[in-house]
């Protein structure tokens, strides 16, 4: 996480605003939690602790850097407000099915044994 905020420091300077720093960091902060919580994923790891905190880092990671993202998009092109609101809420909706896939297939797996 300090490699990404030097990284974001150095961007900023070097595009000379200062303000570029936060979304930026979010970011790339994102990308790392997103790729960490595909690292853990939980097809390799049986134990319950290691799918709870895959998914933690995926959908947080996600949302980050999708914020970040909204962010530079809404500086670049500003004016487009609600259709970044609308891409934020489809994100939540998406994760939400997506993250509860492997309980609508099957079941709760602590139940059955």
């Amino acid at each position: 996480m300090l490699i990404a905020f030097a990284v974001a420091v150095l961007i900023a300077w070097w595009a000379a605003d200062w303000w570029l720093v936060i979304p930026v960091f979010m970011v790339e902060a994102g990308v790392f939690y997103l790729v960490l919580g595909i690292v853990i994923s939980p097809k390799e790891a049986g134990i319950p602790r290691q799918k709870m905190d895959a998914y933690y880092y995926a959908f947080w990671g996600g949302t980050l850097g999708l914020l970040g993202a909204i962010w530079l998009l809404n500086r670049q092109y500003p004016g487009n407000v609600p259709l970044l609101v609308v891409l934020f809420i489809v994100w939540l909706g998406g994760i939400a099915v997506v993250l509860s896939l492997p309980r609508l297939r099957g079941g709760n797996q602590t139940i059955r044994q």
